[in-house]
């Protein structure tokens, strides 16, 4: 369960991450309310608050999960110290909440462009505050396994993601003149591809093996992961090529996402913990990743379908991105709970296991309630004037749903704590009374 790699030492005060999870679920849980508040009539990838449900989904509840694993990884994993935690939840947590806040909220709103421009600007000071601290640590850090390789990919990733969507916002404000289409064909793949998928690749590399008991991922996984960024930098020009250079293009990534699915699919066939709902999740999550990029092709060759880039961004998001990060954090966050107080030493039986902070049959309820919205998602998508308050219903429910779960595991955890406080307050106790006697 602690593979001998990992600097526990070196692991952040669990206050930091679990804020930025903590975040996640609170901005899933507003996704019910824009949803409901909203009047979307049409299948529309472009239509406002299709924009601003996307970049909800995307920043807020996707992008809080990923920057608090990332800085419990690069940590734990790669040996970043973090000298000053205080320090970086005020530099990435504050703005990127306020920053993605007043992005939805400025497409919600019809794009109005301030709201837009102060959210992509505190997006972007949030990005730049953890590039340089998680490039400037990677770069110092002696780790050189897949997984740290794999982290600065994805924040070189992010970086770009981050740098398009604020030309995209300068060029709606008018401040310059960019050709607005090819910026956000490479927008969404950069953000979707090279900081998403290539962050769960990296993850995954320890995760996998780690908690589902798998072996080790095998050798192409190294050439899927080294390959993706060229390749995302050749599809982003591929405005000035021949169209069947594109297409070309689009097959190899297909084939590069469906190659890292393909053998995660088998490594979870290996699994030793065969009934491990986290499993099962990890499963469906590969296959909509496979269905959700044959969606984002297929639109291309059939544009009059205004579904489907619905679909695809759902399935890449809801299914693929939401789905593993909901699997990770069943498993991530009872073991920091888990972690944390082994830390203080506690006395023989009184820490329970991983599972004691949170059992299976509660991961597996969990599963099914993100299935029933991925599915209430889906038949949105497909008819979104008549079915925009089940998937707004199914989104409160999912979000009470892992804040109840998230409470359970803090009051376990502060139950144990106080056990423990009390304990080791018993001998001193014992021994104060004997000196004043």
């Amino acid at each position: 369960m602690s593979p001998s790699w990992l600097s526990y030492e070196h692991a952040p005060p669990i206050w930091l991450p679990c804020g930025f999870f903590l975040a996640a679920m609170l901005w899933l849980a507003a996704l019910a309310g824009l949803l409901a508040a909203g009047d979307m009539n049409v299948a529309a990838r472009f239509h406002p608050q299709a924009l601003a449900a996307t970049h909800l989904l995307a920043l807020g509840v996707l992008g809080n999960i990923m920057l608090g694993a990332l800085l419990q990884l690069l940590a734990v994993l790669a040996g970043v110290p973090i000298a000053r935690p205080r320090a970086l939840m005020l530099g990435i947590f504050v703005p990127w909440q306020i920053g993605a806040g007043a992005l939805v909220g400025g497409f919600f709103h019809g794009m109005d462009a301030v709201a837009l421009q102060t959210g992509a600007g505190l997006l972007t000071l949030a990005a730049i505050v953890l590039l340089a601290h998680g490039l400037n640590g990677l770069w110092r850090s002696p780790a050189r396994d897949a997984s740290s390789r794999g982290m600065a990919r994805a924040l070189a990733g992010l970086g770009v993601a981050v740098g398009l969507g604020l030309c995209m916002v300068a060029t709606l404000a008018g401040h310059v003149a960019l050709p607005f289409t090819p910026l956000l064909s490479a927008h969404v793949i950069w953000a979707g591809i090279g900081w998403l998928l290539l962050l769960l690749i990296a993850i995954s590399q320890t995760v996998v093996p780690m908690f589902l008991i798998t072996p080790s991922y095998p050798r192409p996984i190294a050439w899927i992961a080294g390959a993706l960024l060229p390749l995302l930098w050749l599809d982003s020009l591929q405005d000035g090529l021949p169209p069947f250079v594109g297409a070309a293009l689009d097959g190899a990534l297909w084939l590069a996402a469906s190659g890292y699915a393909g053998l995660t699919l088998h490594l979870l066939g290996q699994s030793r913990r065969a009934d491990d709902p986290a499993r099962r999740q990890w499963g469906l999550a590969m296959l909509y990743l496979i269905v959700a990029a044959l969606c984002a092709m297929a639109s291309r060759y059939a544009p009059e379908r205004q579904s489907l880039p619905l679909l695809a961004g759902l399935l890449w998001l809801g299914g693929l991105g939401l789905g593993v990060m909901l699997a990770m954090l069943g498993k991530i966050v009872p073991f920091l709970a888990w972690l944390h107080l082994k830390a203080r030493k506690p006395p023989r039986g009184m820490l329970p296991s991983t599972h004691g902070f949170l059992p299976e049959n509660a991961q597996a309820r969990l599963g099914l309630t993100h299935a029933i919205w991925l599915a209430c998602g889906a038949a949105w998508c497909l008819s979104p004037e008549s079915l925009r308050l089940p998937f707004a219903a199914a989104s409160a429910a999912l979000g009470a749903h892992c804040l109840w779960l998230g409470g359970k595991i803090a009051h376990r955890y502060a139950q144990i704590g106080r056990q423990m406080d009390e304990h080791a307050a018993g001998p001193r106790q014992a021994l104060n009374a004997r000196r004043r006697r």
